[in-house]
């Protein structure tokens, strides 16, 4: 068979959920990155304690067959809550916010977890594993040749477009990956790629569009939640 997946997200999340399963969802029982198995409005289901846009939230795993039956009882289950809908668009921003990477957009082919911000990933004390002398080789890099993946906020609502080039000294020294309007700035925003000089927090950035260089302010923390206290609720 088959299997079909829905993402059960925000502040009423849990309490959609537990009308529609005895599943215990607490976060004691069922922390953040776990899963568990179990019965969601009479269908089995895979529950996956993870989120891609930064709250609380399940990702449900079950037959297809019963995507609609799953759908109209987790609609029926969350009206209370003003349960809605949320698209492709709404997810990209979210995820942003929260400063979530997207593979193959915000790196490539020769992005490390170091440049991208994910040290927390890598384990140096073990004796071996893929790709271990590349990362060795990397950190003894000078700094004046590596780049760093950074969150930035422009000033104002402007949105640069992805691939746009961050400039010093009107030269192109770094990109940006994805960009949207924030909904909790009111700012354009979004992550770059930049020289590992200009990855702390505060630093000043130019983003060119045409012929005007706009300035932004890097951030290497996430725009919503920085402390990530709501994905684990």
């Amino acid at each position: 068979s088959s299997f079909a997946a829905i993402n059960v997200a925000g502040p009423c999340a849990r309490a959609t959920l537990v009308t529609l399963t005895d599943v215990d969802l607490s976060t004691d029982a069922l922390g953040y990155m776990r899963s568990a198995r179990g019965m969601v409005a009479g269908v089995p289901c895979m529950f996956l304690r993870i989120g891609f846009v930064g709250e609380t939230g399940w990702e449900l795993h079950f037959p297809s067959e019963y995507a609609e039956h799953m759908w109209s009882a987790l609609m029926e289950a969350g009206a209370e809550f003003d349960i809605a809908p949320f698209g492709l668009e709404a997810q990209r921003i979210l995820r942003l916010e929260k400063g979530h990477i997207i593979v193959s957009q915000d790196t490539d082919a020769v992005t490390d977890p170091l440049d991208a911000g994910m040290r927390w990933a890598v384990r140096f004390d073990k004796p071996d594993f893929i790709g271990r002398g590349g990362l060795v080789a990397n950190r003894a890099r000078p700094p004046e040749e590596k780049q760093k993946l950074v969150g930035f906020v422009m000033h104002d609502r402007f949105v640069p477009e992805d691939g746009q080039p961050v400039v010093e000294d009107g030269e192109p020294v770094g990109r940006v990956t994805s960009s949207r309007l924030s909904p909790t700035l009111k700012k354009g925003f979004g992550l770059a790629w930049v020289p590992e000089k200009h990855a702390y927090e505060g630093a000043e950035i130019f983003i060119r569009s045409g012929q005007t260089d706009s300035p932004a302010v890097v951030t290497m923390k996430p725009v919503y939640d920085p402390d990530g206290l709501r994905l684990r609720e």
